[in-house]
């Protein structure tokens, strides 16, 4: 009797392994060569180079859940001002609200401070910057966005594509009704990925 593995177990091995990897990680880049994985939605980057592994979120999923997944959503600290930079990086990224969200345009730190500012109806305080940065760094660090912060550059991260089309049409909704952001200007070439290690939070209040 044969003691090789049948490809059935073999198959629910490699799905196990990549399931560990994230849970251990939250979602994991690939080469675009990686066999599909059952449960992981796949996302390719924009340049085609690589491939991102998102977790197949459980509807109704709760907190626990999405933590054990590595996906938790929109990160606990400072709630109100992520959420907010959150629904103000769709705005500036998903140009094209007809076509899917992923992988949307590039955004810059200027439009976003900009439609912050008409957000909360009055002109840029000096604090708006570093409550700002702190919830672009909190949404990076849980692949909602990948923010660049050497190129002042954001584009939409890999989870964006559990988005329903409930939730896409809800998001459209939102947008209509945020203020319109400037144009983008790029001042430089767009540097390097930033790295996926998480980054520290930023001690601020929250509103």
């Amino acid at each position: 009797m044969s003691t090789q593995p049948s490809e059935a177990v073999e198959r629910r091995l490699y799905n196990a392994l990549w399931w560990a990897k994230v849970q251990s990680a939250g979602p994991l880049k690939v080469d675009p060569d990686t066999p599909a994985v059952a449960g992981l939605t796949r996302a390719a980057s924009p340049d085609g180079a690589t491939v991102w592994l998102v977790p197949t979120l459980p509807s109704g999923a709760g907190h626990a859940v999405l933590e054990e997944l590595g996906a938790p959503p929109v990160a606990v600290e400072q709630p109100n001002e992520t959420a907010r930079l959150l629904a103000i990086c769709v705005a500036c990224c998903w140009i094209d609200r007809s076509e899917p969200a992923w992988p949307g345009a590039v955004g810059t730190l200027a439009q976003i401070r900009s439609v912050y500012a008409g957000m909360r109806g009055r002109p840029e305080q000096s604090s708006d910057l570093t409550l700002i940065i702190g919830s672009l760094r909190r949404l990076h660090a849980t692949h909602w966005i990948r923010w660049n912060e050497k190129a002042a550059e954001v584009r939409l991260g890999p989870r964006v594509v559990t988005w329903t089309p409930a939730d896409l049409s809800t998001l459209r909704d939102l947008c209509r009704h945020l203020p319109d952001p400037p144009p983008a200007v790029r001042n430089a070439p767009t540097a390097a990925e930033p790295s996926d290690e998480p980054l520290p939070p930023t001690e601020v209040a929250d509103d």
